[in-house]
């Protein structure tokens, strides 16, 4: 009988063979060069690839909430009527340079594209327009769209001159040419009749609250306001009372925009009038220095007592060519009216006396009332 010696055990190949004590150890081969420059690349790219998608989000996050602000109210708080003028063919660009420039929205750029990506820069209507920097683009892009136009609420304030009516009126929107055009334009009105040739006017726009069409011109504005005076001053007798002390409606206007230059509490202002009317009378300078201030303003120059101008009544003998701000009724009605009474001087006291004028005889009073009651205001 053959009997065969039992298989050889197989040892797996992952079980290594019991090496020899003093065996040498088998060293990893190095990868290839290009092995690892392959690996270094690929590494390098997507870090690249990731750097510049991290900053394309943040970009792109940043530019959305730029054009979401873009796009707010200038000023949620704002009471702030303001009229702009849309023309025919005005492009959503030039609407968006005219919103901007009136201070109304934010960005001229977040304007175009909301009328592009709302398909409404087509559709913007030409007319005459109140906005506010309480209204959101949204809000104005729907408003121009409806072609529906507002009623303009104007307030012209008492005591100032064309200077600061200009200034008004571009707050309301009204361009500097739509301004300078009003103001040059003749006008018929019954009030204006006395008014010399080649003077402005100056004066004449009464101080009063308005409504207007945003359509409408400024110079019907200001036809308004000529025709509501003469009204108001042939209802009240005014006309006869100016004529009653020499004066046309010229003059009269013109001495009433001093008075209330210098003063502005009606009772005071019957006073200085009594006080003008005195001095005119005696061909005695009527001495005020709102008048010489007017005319440095007018030149763009330093303010003089010595400004060689027909306005400086510290200079010229009687009035001047016109009046210096427009002025309340009630200055007009203190030289219809004028206080009784011989005064010759008057000073405005400083604060501590509560904006008390103070009037005298003598030139010795005067100096010594502006020596009591005029530090701050006198210097």
């Amino acid at each position: 009988m053959d009997i065969k010696p039992p298989p050889k055990k197989l040892t797996p190949p992952y079980i290594s063979e019991p090496q020899p004590k003093d065996a040498p150890v088998a060293t990893p081969q190095p990868l290839p060069a290009r092995l690892k420059l392959a690996k270094r690349r690929t590494w390098s790219w997507k870090w690249i690839t990731a750097s510049v998608a991290a900053g394309v989000l943040v970009l792109v996050t940043a530019a959305i909430s730029w054009y979401a602000w873009a796009l707010q109210p200038l000023d949620s708080y704002s009471t702030e009527q303001i009229r702009i003028s849309v023309e025919s063919g005005d492009t959503s660009s030039t609407i968006a340079q005219t919103l901007k420039s009136a201070g109304v929205i934010r960005s001229e750029s977040a304007f175009r594209v909301y009328a592009e990506v709302s398909r409404t820069k087509n559709q913007l209507q030409a007319g005459g327009y109140i906005v506010s920097p309480s209204q959101s683009v949204s809000d104005i892009i729907n408003h121009l769209v409806s072609g529906k136009t507002d009623e303009l609420t104007i307030t012209i304030p008492p005591g100032v001159s064309l200077l600061g009516i200009r200034d008004v009126l571009q707050k309301y929107g009204y361009s500097d040419q739509e301004i300078t055009t009003a103001f040059n334009a003749s006008y018929d009105s019954p009030l204006l009749a006395d008014k010399p040739a080649g003077t402005s006017i100056d004066g004449y726009i009464f101080p009063e609250t308005f409504k207007v069409d945003p359509n409408d011109k400024l110079q019907e504005l200001f036809e308004r306001s000529f025709d509501e005076l003469y009204a108001r001053l042939q209802q009240d007798g005014m006309i006869e009372k100016f004529k009653a002390h020499g004066l046309n409606i010229h003059q009269a206007v013109t001495l009433a925009s001093i008075v209330q230059k210098e003063v502005s509490n009606p009772t005071d202002q019957r006073q200085v009038a009594q006080v003008f009317y005195k001095r005119l009378s005696m061909d005695m300078l009527l001495g005020s220095d709102v008048t010489f201030i007017y005319a440095a303003n007018q030149m763009g120059v330093e303010p003089s007592v010595s400004l060689d101008s027909p306005y400086n009544t510290r200079k010229y003998a009687g009035l001047p060519p016109g009046p210096i701000a427009n002025m309340n009724y009630s200055a007009l009605q203190a030289i219809a009216d004028p206080a009784a009474g011989d005064y010759l001087y008057f000073v405005a006291g400083d604060r501590d006396d509560e904006g008390k004028t103070f009037f005298s005889r003598t030139e010795e009073e005067h100096i010594q009332n502006v020596r009591d009651h005029c530090h701050d205001l006198c210097n």
